[in-house]
């Protein structure tokens, strides 16, 4: 039983018997909406005996997500609206949100309390049909969380009829043992890192062709890449990185635990030139700063707002990310200082991450 501010009074302790039933995607595929949700359901049960999880992903590989496995499994799940308080809800995005308005629907009908949580910022842009049919469904009194002050104000003002908006940033869902590792000393030589599901989308090109150039213009550098390839054009990049770059580049395949945290130890620079259109806060970037590493990204999504106040650099768009950074890069050097600065940066959206969880979990236990 914990004690946490929240809306429900001056001082709330959590109450046992409330049934909360979580619905959202676990790994595999390993994600980052079922990364989000699988550290929530570890930091919610010892607070809520009584809390049921819904695994609505379809299981397999990230190249193949078979919506059918994900759609029985969603349905078949229902039964257990009838007898649960609060639902917790991960947002679909694309054709998926009609199934949660579905959910959603029938939770409101139920009696339930609902809390829909919002990772993409795909629909946060442009006012779409479907999001209109999901806060339709959900109606006036559900709470809409969203990761950053701005996808708050962006999501307000593309749905205006949205009265409950929350705002719970990721950093409180980091691997910790990320702020065990040493800081960066000073140095001239650079060891790029590239983590994710290796795709387009997400910048492996642009990571590998940054590598390439600095090369080129006899910058001491080093790359390496982390994540399964989920696609032949990815494959591509990383033996053309083989190719051009040698003994300078290491492809490390998929990497979680202990072999994640040795990637971050390795590194100088995490650069994602991301430009995936559901980019809202990536978890990622969160797991850079606290291992103190230097990060290169694209400002999509809330990315300008989670390194604003670090020593990062931003490029406007992936397809013009190697000119823009190369300028800052092809001069630049390893420091202490601005690997301090930016792990100071991940403490402090840690600290209002955390504060923004306690509230969420108050909210998550009022009987109201």
């Amino acid at each position: 039983m914990s004690n946490v501010r929240g809306d429900c009074g001056e001082q709330v302790d959590f109450v046992s018997d409330v049934r909360l039933t979580l619905f959202g995607p676990l790994p595999p595929p390993t994600h980052g909406q079922s990364v989000v949700m699988s550290h929530l359901v570890t930091r919610l049960a010892p607070h809520f005996p009584r809390m049921r999880v819904s695994d609505t992903a379809g299981g397999g590989d990230i190249r193949r997500l078979r919506p059918f496995p994900a759609i029985i499994r969603t349905i078949g799940s229902w039964w257990s609206l009838r007898s649960t308080d609060v639902v917790y809800v991960a947002v679909k995005a694309d054709k998926g949100m009609w199934l949660t308005s579905a959910t959603v629907l029938l939770a409101r009908l139920a009696g339930a309390r609902l809390f829909l949580h919002h990772h993409s910022y795909a629909y946060v842009r442009t006012r779409q049909f479907r999001m209109v049919a999901l806060v339709r469904a959900a109606g006036p009194r559900a709470h809409h969380i969203v990761l950053s002050r701005v996808m708050a104000r962006d999501l307000a003002g593309v749905m205006p009829e949205i009265r409950r908006i929350v705002v719970i940033g990721n950093a409180s869902l980091v691997d910790r043992g990320m702020l065990e590792l040493p800081l960066k000393s000073d140095q001239a030589s650079l060891v790029l890192g590239h983590l994710s599901n290796l795709s387009a989308d997400k910048g492996i090109s642009e990571a590998v062709s940054l590598a390439i150039d600095l090369r080129r213009a006899n910058v001491a550098v080093r790359l390496i890449i982390g994540g399964p390839l989920t696609d032949d054009e990815a494959r591509r990049h990383v033996d053309r990185a083989a190719r051009e770059l040698g003994g300078s580049f290491e492809y490390r395949g998929p990497l979680g635990g202990d072999r994640k945290r040795e990637f971050f130890n390795d590194i100088t620079h995490f650069v994602f030139p991301t430009r995936y259109v559901h980019e809202a806060v990536p978890l990622v970037i969160y797991e850079a700063l606290a291992a103190g590493v230097v990060c290169v990204a694209t400002k999509q999504g809330s990315i300008p707002e989670q390194l604003a106040d670090c020593p990062a650099v931003l490029a406007g768009h992936a397809t013009s990310f190697v000119d823009e950074v190369m300028p800052t890069l092809s001069v630049a050097r390893v420091s202490l200082s601005a690997s301090r600065a930016s792990r100071q940066a991940f403490l402090n959206a840690l600290s209002v991450s955390e504060r923004q969880l306690a509230e969420l979990m108050a909210l998550l236990g009022c009987r109201k």
